[in-house]
């Protein structure tokens, strides 16, 4: 890494202290990768008017929410109990094999980024938080957040990955169950989830589609298409003649 920045010094210039702050978190035991990551990305990134600094962990916590808040169209929120370091592990493997992602929310920070959300893209900015406190914003989901949370993320609306989510969480028994979340858009309860988990995939309705096209298909689908027209044009036609009935009442 030192080689990087010495062969290059226009990168170095680029990033004021960046050098120092290289050494100390590639090679000092308390600092990691990660942190590096950050603050280089902090560093090239526009300067951002951040309540907490931009590198510090509140601001990296809240980037990070917004990112599998906006990337997954599933979002369940579960209550834990109680979960080890290798309860973790487990169950995080899982509910990738299920086709989720597993991630214990730090609750007060993801209900400022759910208030800050709906108006502001950077939810850690000082204005952001302004917003918040003055207009006293809540949040549909906020009622869910209490206690130890996690999030369940699910990129698509896929029924059958739900469907999976659920059984993994009941083979859990009350170290981790589902309180409720978002699907797509819209907030839903235990009850709607239940639903949606048995509700066809996207494939499964393609194929019934097709199938209902195969069905209709050659004269089946002409004579269903001329049938509407012509009741349609025969309502029409029946209305028209009323009207001249009422407008030439001598002529009958």
């Amino acid at each position: 890494m030192e080689d990087i920045f010495q062969n290059f010094p226009l990168l170095a210039s680029w990033f004021p202290g960046m050098f120092a702050r290289a050494r100390v978190g590639i090679l000092s035991s308390g600092s990691g990768l990660s942190s590096f990551i950050r603050t280089v990305a902090s560093s090239a990134a526009p300067a951002r008017n951040t309540v907490k600094p931009v590198d510090g962990r509140k601001t990296y916590l809240l980037d990070v929410y917004k990112h599998f808040d906006k990337s997954n169209k599933i979002l369940l929120l579960a209550h834990h109990n109680n979960l080890t370091a290798n309860d973790n592990v487990k169950i995080k493997k899982q509910l990738e094999d299920a086709g989720a992602e597993f991630r214990k929310l730090k609750v007060s920070l993801f209900r400022h980024y759910l208030r800050a959300s709906s108006k502001y893209d950077d939810p850690a900015s000082k204005a952001a938080y302004r917003y918040v406190k003055k207009n006293k914003i809540r949040h549909p989901l906020e009622p869910l957040l209490k206690g130890p949370t996690a999030a369940i993320l699910i990129k698509d609306m896929d029924p059958a990955a739900v469907k999976k989510v659920v059984k993994v969480l009941k083979g859990l028994n009350e170290r981790l169950f589902l309180i409720g979340g978002r699907l797509g858009d819209e907030v839903a309860d235990v009850a709607t989830i239940d639903q949606f988990k048995e509700m066809p995939t996207m494939d499964e309705l393609r194929a019934q589609l097709v199938g209902m096209l195969t069905v209709l298909s050659g004269a089946g689908l002409v004579r269903t298409l001329e049938s509407a027209s012509n009741t349609l044009y025969l309502t029409l036609d029946t209305h028209k003649q009323e009207m001249e009935k009422k407008e030439n009442p001598d002529e009958q």
